[in-house]
C-alpha cells in the first residue's frame, strides 16, 4: 500500500465501516436491552443479541486500531510523537472496549440466573445488579472518553501533517474536545450533555467521506520520501 492516496481511502473505508457497525449496535441492537426493567430482565431474552453486540464492539475497536496502525506505518518517521501517542490511545481504547463487552456478557449470565430463580428471589440479585450496572456504566464512559481522545489525536495529526483541509481538522479537534467534556462528566457524578456529542459525529462523517473521495494528497508521498 505505497500509494498514499490509496492509504487515505483505506483509512476512510475503515472509518466508515467502524462508524456503521457502531451505529447499528447502539441504535438497533441495544435499544431493547435497556427499556423497562433493564438488562437484569432483558438480557436473558436476547442472548444472541448480547453476543453480537460484544463481537461488533470488538470489531469496531479493531478497525480503529487498524486505522492507527496504517497511520503509524506510513507517518511515524515524519511525526513520531503524535503518531505513537495516537496508536497508544487506540490500543487503550481496544482494551477498555473488551472490558465493557465482558461486563455485558456477565449481565447475560446474571439475567439467566435471575430468570431461573423466579420473582420471589429477585431481591437477592439487586446487589449484583447494582455492582454490574455501576461497573458497566463507568467503563462505558471511560470507553467513549478514550474513543474521543483517539479521534482528537487523529484530527491533530491530520492538521499537523496537512493531509486534509486544516479548517476540517480544527473543527474536528473542537468537536472531539466537546465530546470528551460531555462524556467525561458522569465520571464526576454529572450528567452527559448530549448536544455536545452530535458535532463530532457530523465532523467524523465529513472526514471519512473526504478520505473516501480524496484520500491523502500526493504531496505526502514526496514528504515520506524525504523523511525515509
Amino acid at each position: 500500500m505505497n500509494n498514499i492516496t490509496t492509504v487515505g481511502r483505506w483509512i476512510g473505508a475503515s472509518m466508515l465501516l467502524s462508524f456503521a457497525l457502531g451505529m447499528y449496535s447502539n441504535f438497533k441492537l441495544q435499544t431493547d436491552l435497556f427499556v423497562g426493567e433493564g438488562l437484569l430482565v432483558n438480557a436473558a431474552q436476547h442472548p444472541y443479541r448480547i453476543g453480537l453486540i460484544a463481537v461488533i464492539g470488538l470489531c469496531t475497536s479493531l478497525l480503529k486500531l487498524w486505522v492507527a496502525a496504517l497511520v503509524s506505518a506510513h507517518f511515524r518517521r515524519s511525526h513520531p510523537a503524535i503518531v505513537t501517542f495516537y496508536f497508544g490511545l487506540a490500543a487503550a481504547a481496544l482494551a477498555i472496549s473488551l472490558i465493557e463487552c465482558s461486563t455485558l456478557v456477565a449481565f447475560a449470565s446474571l439475567s439467566e440466573a435471575y430468570t431461573a430463580a423466579g420473582p420471589h428471589a429477585g431481591e437477592l440479585f439487586l446487589p449484583a445488579k447494582s455492582l454490574l450496572t455501576g461497573l458497566r456504566n463507568s467503563i462505558h464512559f471511560m470507553d467513549v472518553l478514550m474513543g474521543g481522545a483517539s479521534v482528537l489525536m487523529l484530527f491533530a495529526f491530520l492538521y499537523r501533517a496537512r493531509l486534509v483541509p486544516r479548517a476540517l481538522a480544527v473543527v474536528g479537534i473542537a468537536a472531539a474536545t466537546a465530546q470528551m467534556f460531555s462524556v467525561g462528566r458522569p465520571l464526576f457524578g454529572l450528567p452527559v450533555i448530549y448536544p455536545l456529542i452530535a458535532p463530532l459525529a457530523l465532523v467524523y462523517l465529513t472526514l471519512l467521506c473526504w478520505l473516501l473521495v480524496k484520500g491523502f494528497p500526493k504531496e505526502a508521498n514526496a514528504q515520506r520520501a524525504v523523511d525515509g
